[in-house]
């Protein structure tokens, strides 16, 4: 079929989506596929008219399909969104969620999204636009929340950022894996949506699955099926499976597809994705959700319809699902659902026909009475252990735990309002920030804080610490072992300005210059907590240099650095543990600097030597 050209697309859209949109009862829930191409874009509109747009594609899809789209099925901006929700932050499912605000769109009750730490340039976009709309800025959503659509219609957050509906949190690493998961339940009808969730890898041998994602799917549906923590799908699964990661072999693996044993299931993609992706991929399409890896899927083969085919293609990807554009589920939740679709394919052919759309189903279970609410959790965090730790000059620790995994943020500054924080979105129980760039002598205050997967917030007491005090020294004596003294006086050493204390090479092979340069501190020996050297300089031919420490317990030299040093000048800094040894009663320290070339003569230049002694700082 030939595409369909731009211009052409929301006529079409509107004499075909049109009619079904307002054929269906008002006590019908839709979720309406919308094709963005590479991308996530899903719309769902409850019987009781509430609406939620679950992303909106990449940047220029939320102006070119999306906001066309939902004008077709009568939402003008005029009407606004009840909800936006985010799955992940990445682009091809948040670059064009700022561009429906822009548009017009209020957002009237919440902007969700999964709470990560990444903020790419089209989430920053986002927030900034959802920030001008009734529901604010996006906050994360808490595992548990529930929507309500009217009539017994239901959207539940059975995850988030690792945290599990039931009370489990799995570490995660990757923003894919930090997807949101929906469940959206009408009477017997059941639909499960996860952004771009992983599936491991787990059935390789069975699938040919291959994934560097954790494997979130199983414990998820696991956790809401029959026996699970939180119970909420029949033993015979759901309707329709929102396939995750665009049909990427990183995601849907057997198991999920076992428990779940979708009648339809949807995929999201399209033009624009990179030219490796190859998605839908033949592992999960023909292997997975067609059953053909028979000796790892029991689940019957569902119908796999896509938004259109994936481009480009390549050897990995599949041409088994039916493309079909811009397609919608409707159900009354009491005895069946239709799909329905508009053909308004972009890449590939229309295959409407071929799939036999529209289609009736009937739900894999009879209606019944509302499922009961999941589980909650009222009861925040219990912090203990919240200390100050490894306090110096310019750096501390400062850690906390707590008796459930948690989210972790940190608050410090120099007054009670802080003004600085450390924030990690992972569910722990043990929590640690390092802080550096401190100010020396300084008293900070701090204060911690941290949030279960259900929302529930527990604020530690305001706390403080004092900063240890910082000394720089540089050489006042400085004794020439090998070699001459050029040019330069010992003074050249105390800043870094390019003007150097030359040593030229002993006259022999190997050829070698070899000094130190002494510090006296006025700090007494046993206060001093932390010691640093540094030394910067550069040499006329490459050559072999060796810093060395004096110990004056042992009457010799220790090396501390061992570094090939040419003609361009080069940093080395030291931290010696311990370093009691290198500080004589006196407080004196002695730095040498050996330089070992071959058979030509050569310049060791110095531009400058630094000795830095900080001391512990306190805490209450």
């Amino acid at each position: 079929m030939r595409p369909v050209p731009p211009l052409l697309r929301l006529p079409l859209a509107l004499l075909l989506l049109g009619p079904l949109a307002g054929a269906a009862r008002a006590q019908n829930l839709e979720i309406h596929y919308i094709n963005v191409g590479w991308g996530g874009a899903v719309f769902v509109k409850g019987p009781n008219g509430k609406t939620l747009l679950l992303e909106a594609g990449h940047n220029g899809h939320g102006t070119a399909h999306v906001v066309p789209y939902l004008q077709s099925i009568g939402i003008p901006p005029s009407a606004g969104l009840d909800y936006m929700i985010l799955g992940h932050r990445h682009c091809d499912h948040v670059g064009g969620m700022d561009e429906v605000i822009q548009a017009g769109y209020d957002v009237h009750v919440a902007n969700y999204d999964n709470g990560s730490s990444s903020t790419p340039s089209c989430w920053d976009d986002w927030v900034d636009a959802a920030a001008t709309t009734t529901a604010g800025a996006p906050v994360p959503m808490p595992v548990g929340t529930q929507i309500d659509l009217g009539n017994g219609a239901m959207v539940t957050c059975i995850l988030r950022n690792g945290a599990l509906l039931g009370g489990t949190a799995i570490s995660v690493d990757t923003e894919n894996d930090r997807s949101i998961a929906l469940l959206v339940q009408y009477g017997g009808f059941d639909y499960l949506w996860a952004s771009d969730l992983g599936g491991g890898e787990d059935d390789n041998w069975c699938t040919g699955r291959s994934s560097s994602q954790d494997d979130l799917e199983t414990p998820m549906i696991q956790a809401i099926s029959p026996g699970g923590a939180a119970p909420m799908i029949a033993a015979g699964g759901i309707d329709v499976l929102h396939v995750n990661h665009h049909g990427a072999e990183s995601s849907t693996n057997s198991t999920y597809m076992n428990l779940t044993q979708p009648t339809v299931a949807a995929i999201s993609v399209g033009a624009g994705q990179q030219s490796d992706y190859h998605r839908p991929r033949r592992d999960v399409v023909e292997d997975v959700l067609l059953a053909q890896a028979t000796a790892c899927v029991s689940a019957p083969p569902a119908l796999v319809l896509q938004t259109e085919e994936g481009n480009p293609t390549g050897s990995n990807t599949s041409f088994a699902g039916f493309c079909v554009g811009n397609f919608v589920f409707t159900t009354d939740g009491v005895t069946e659902f239709t799909v329905s679709a508009d053909g308004l394919v972009t890449v590939g052919p229309d295959e409407r026909v071929a799939a036999q759309l529209p289609r009736t189903y009937a739900l894999d279970n009879v209606a019944g009475p509302p499922p009961p609410p999941p589980p909650t959790d009222t009861t925040p965090p219990v912090l203990s252990e919240v200390a100050a730790s490894n306090v110096f000059a310019k750096t501390a620790t400062v850690s906390w735990t707590t008796n459930e995994a948690s989210t972790s943020l940190l608050q410090y500054g120099k007054t009670t309002s802080y003004g600085k924080t450390k924030s990690d979105s992972d569910l722990e129980t043990s929590h640690s920030f390092n802080l550096s760039s401190l100010s020396a002598d300084t008293t900070y205050h701090y204060r911690v804080r941290s949030t279960d997967p259900y929302g529930n917030e527990s604020v530690g007491a305001d706390q403080t610490f004092h900063t240890g005090t910082l000394e720089t020294f540089t050489p006042s004596v400085v004794t020439v072992l090998e070699g001459t003294a050029l040019s330069g006086a010992v003074a050249e050493l105390a800043s870094d300005d390019n003007v150097y204390f030359v040593v030229q090479s002993t006259a022999i092979e190997p050829r070698v210059t070899d000094w130190w340069g002494e510090i006296t501190s006025s700090q007494a020996p046993a206060s001093m907590a932390k010691l640093s050297v540094s030394y910067k300089g550069k040499y006329s031919l490459s050559v072999n240099q060796k810093m060395h420490l004096w110990d004056w317990a042992a009457s010799a030299w220790t090396q501390i650095s061992s570094k090939t040093i040419a003609t361009s000048e080069k940093s080395v800094t030291v931290d010696p543990v311990p370093f009691a040894s290198f500080v004589s009663p006196t407080g004196q320290i002695r730095l040498r600097v050996l330089g070992t070339g071959g058979s030509l003569d050569f310049f060791a230049s110095t531009d400058r030597i630094r000795f830095t002694i900080e001391t512990a700082g306190t805490t209450p």
